[in-house]
């Protein structure tokens, strides 16, 4: 579908008639989650976004494989966290509505509330999409972008999904909360070009902190994706990367880039943060869009993750 077919049918308070109150009800089932668990705000920012990348944002991230071929069981999804937390929220929304909102619409407001709630910007989503009934792992694997890509590399994975280079730019700050794994930047620390060296571009103070903590071979332990200000979503991420102290080659990678430079320095600066915030709302309204399916394309199903097998 085009993005300009999808913008037709999505649209502001889809469900201000048929399911009223929607997303008070989202965001209070949410708030109590998070106050259990406040890293779940990372995790379902993370989720929206690994969703919408495969298939678009139809949910099929959600979904189940018996012979364990759907999107989650995908490597670069092993580390996704929040399927509970979905399901929690729609559980609470069918007792209200029954069959009548998506989860695909669920994990976009998820995402926007995830933001809220780490001192992030607050913004209207658009809704009406319907969720999507095929997940394969191999569609995970191909469409994701990956952790080591330079901003080449970048640039051609959001532009598959029509999104542009300065969405790519904006929508990495979603790492100014939530963790990676050591696994996903240890080959910066131990074998950058596979002759056992480390990242030149990596600040060495920072980096000798890294590998106080990421011994070789240690696959459980995580680190902050941005050390200065893990929990609130700010222009913490963008220091980090001026900084070269970015985890994520992916991250690092940005402020080499002449155009993705000049962002990230822009943003470093605390007067810009409202640009920042208006930046990435729109960023992820664009990314909302994605691939959606809508009018009676797709299904509301009573729960998110069923079997596909």
């Amino acid at each position: 579908m085009a993005a300009g077919e999808a913008r037709a049918q999505l649209q502001y308070g889809f469900y201000n008639t048929s399911c009223p109150g929607v997303e008070e009800v989202v965001r209070s089932e949410l708030k109590g989650i998070f106050s259990n668990d406040t890293t779940l705000r990372a995790g379902l920012l993370r989720l929206h976004f690994h969703d919408c990348f495969v298939r678009g944002c139809d949910a099929s991230l959600m979904l189940n494989s018996h012979n364990a071929t759907a999107e989650k069981d995908a490597d670069p999804n092993l580390t996704v966290r929040g399927y509970e937390a979905i399901e929690a929220v729609k559980a609470k929304v069918e007792a209200t509505c029954p069959l009548v909102v998506s989860c695909a619409d669920i994990m976009a407001m998820a995402a926007r509330d995830a933001v809220y709630f780490s001192d992030g910007p607050e913004y209207e989503v658009e809704t009406g999409r319907r969720d999507g009934n095929v997940s394969n792992m191999a569609e995970a694997l191909t469409n994701l972008p990956p952790s080591d890509g330079n901003v080449t590399v970048m640039t051609q994975y959001f532009a598959v999904k029509n999104l542009t280079m300065k969405d790519m730019v904006v929508l990495s700050a979603a790492h100014t909360i939530g963790v990676a794994h050591c696994t996903s930047f240890s080959k910066r620390l131990y074998n950058f070009t596979g002759a056992g060296d480390q990242d030149p571009s990596l600040d060495p103070a920072f980096a000798k902190q890294l590998v106080a903590v990421c011994k070789p071979g240690n696959v459980a332990s995580v680190e902050p994706l941005d050390a200065l200000t893990p929990v609130k979503f700010d222009n913490g991420y963008y220091k980090s990367v001026a900084a070269h102290q970015a985890l994520l080659g992916s991250d690092a990678g940005l402020i080499d880039d002449s155009l993705t430079g000049a962002y990230v320095r822009l943003m470093t600066n605390d007067t810009n943060l409202d640009t920042f915030f208006a930046d990435f709302a729109v960023s992820m309204i664009n990314m909302g869009r994605v691939g959606v399916l809508t009018g009676t394309d797709g299904q509301i199903r009573p729960t998110c993750g069923i079997y596909v097998d």
